[in-house]
C-alpha cells in the first residue's frame, strides 16, 4: 500500500474518530401521560420515529392519574409528565415546582370537548340562574371543571354558592344525570359521543370554559426546573421531536385518528366522532393566566401570581 494512501486512511480514521464526527449521544426519556387524544403529540412522535430521529429512546407510562403524574416527576420516575394549569398551580402554591416546557393544547369553544355542562333533555334547567339549588357534578371540585362552572353562574346573573357541588368520574355523569341523582353535570364528551344530539337523553346548556376565557392554555408537557438545569440537551430533543409531532397531527387529522385508536383502544370512527384538539407548542404567559386567576378567585390557591413562573425557560 502506498505511503500516500496510508496517510489518507490514518486522517479518514483520525476524523471518524473525532467528536465532529462522532454520533450524537441518545437519551433516555420516561414520559408519564394521561391517555387521551390531548396526549397526541407523543403518541404521534413515537409511532412514526420522531424521537427516534431526535435521538430519544422513549419509555411511554399512560397514567390516569394526575397527581400521580406530579409525584412521579418530583421523585425522578418521570422525566416528563402531562398536566394542567391548575394542577401546576396547586403544586407551586405549596412550594414544588413543575413549568411547561411545551404546549399542548388551547381551549376553544370550537374544539371544546369539556366543561360541557348537560342536563337531562326533560330538565326545566335553561341558564345558570336556574342551577340555583341544584346538584352539579364535577371531576373535582377544586379542579378546572368545577372552577368553570362556578365562573359561568356568577358571570351569568347566578350565584354559584347557591349550587352543590359532586365530584364523580366522568364515565359516571351521563348514568347520573340520566338518573336524577345530580341535577346537571360538568362532562368530558369523550365519555358520551353523543351529548346534546337530538336523540340523546341529555342537553346542552353551557360551555363553561367559556367563562375562563375564549381562548386560553389547559394543559402542556412539564418537568421540573431542576432536571432542565441537568438536561438541557434532552430537553431540546425532546421539543424538536414534539414540535415535529404537533405539525404533522394538525395536517394529518384521518391519520392521526388511527395512531390515536391505537394507542388509546378505541374504535377510530369514535376518535373521529368528537371534537379533536389542535395541537399547540407555544407556552404563553397571556394564556395561561386566566385560569391561575380563576383558581385564586374560588380559593383552589390562596393567591395569584405571574403565569411566567410556570414556564421553563427552555420553552418555545
Amino acid at each position: 500500500m502506498s505511503m500516500r494512501r496510508l496517510l489518507w486512511l490514518a486522517a479518514l480514521a483520525f476524523l471518524v474518530a473525532s467528536p465532529a464526527f462522532a454520533q450524537p449521544a441518545r437519551v433516555t426519556l420516561k414520559i408519564g401521560l394521561i391517555p387521551a387524544d390531548f396526549a397526541g403529540q407523543a403518541y404521534f412522535a413515537k409511532d412514526l420515529g420522531f424521537f427516534e430521529r431526535a435521538g430519544i429512546d422513549v419509555e411511554i407510562t399512560p397514567i390516569t392519574n394526575g397527581a400521580a403524574i406530579q409525584a412521579a416527576l418530583a421523585s425522578g420516575a418521570l422525566d416528563v409528565g402531562y398536566s394542567n394549569v391548575i394542577a401546576l398551580s396547586t403544586a407551586h402554591e405549596r412550594g414544588v415546582d413543575f413549568q411547561f416546557i411545551i404546549a399542548s393544547n388551547y381551549y376553544t369553544r370550537r374544539e371544546a370537548n369539556v366543561g360541557v355542562l348537560a342536563v337531562a333533555r326533560a330538565s326545566t334547567i335553561r341558564n345558570a340562574a336556574d342551577l340555583e339549588g341544584k346538584t352539579i357534578a364535577v371531576s373535582g371540585i377544586n379542579e378546572v371543571a368545577g372552577l368553570s362552572v362556578r365562573r359561568w353562574m356568577d358571570e351569568n346573573h347566578a350565584d354559584s354558592k347557591k349550587a352543590k357541588f359532586v365530584e364523580l368520574p366522568f364515565p359516571a355523569m351521563a348514568p347520573a344525570v340520566q338518573a336524577g341523582r345530580v341535577d346537571a353535570a360538568a362532562m368530558n364528551i369523550a365519555f358520551a359521543p353523543n351529548t346534546g344530539a337530538p336523540n340523546d337523553p341529555l342537553r346542552i346548556v353551557a360551555y363553561t370554559y367559556d367563562a375562563i376565557a375564549p381562548r386560553w392554555m389547559i394543559s402542556g408537557w412539564c418537568v421540573t426546573p431542576d432536571w432542565v438545569a441537568k438536561h438541557p440537551e434532552a430537553a431540546a430533543k425532546f421539543i424538536a421531536a414534539m414540535k415535529e409531532a404537533t405539525a404533522w397531527g394538525n395536517a394529518h387529522r384521518s391519520e392521526a385518528s388511527a395512531i390515536l385508536a391505537k394507542y388509546l383502544n378505541k374504535p377510530v370512527e369514535q376518535i373521529e366522532a368528537l371534537p379533536r384538539p389542535t395541537y399547540q407548542t407555544h407556552v404563553d404567559a397571556a394564556l395561561l393566566q386566566p385560569a391561575i386567576d380563576a383558581a385564586a378567585k374560588y380559593g383552589t390557591i390562596a393567591s395569584r401570581f405571574p403565569a411566567r413562573l410556570l414556564i421553563s425557560s427552555s420553552a418555545p
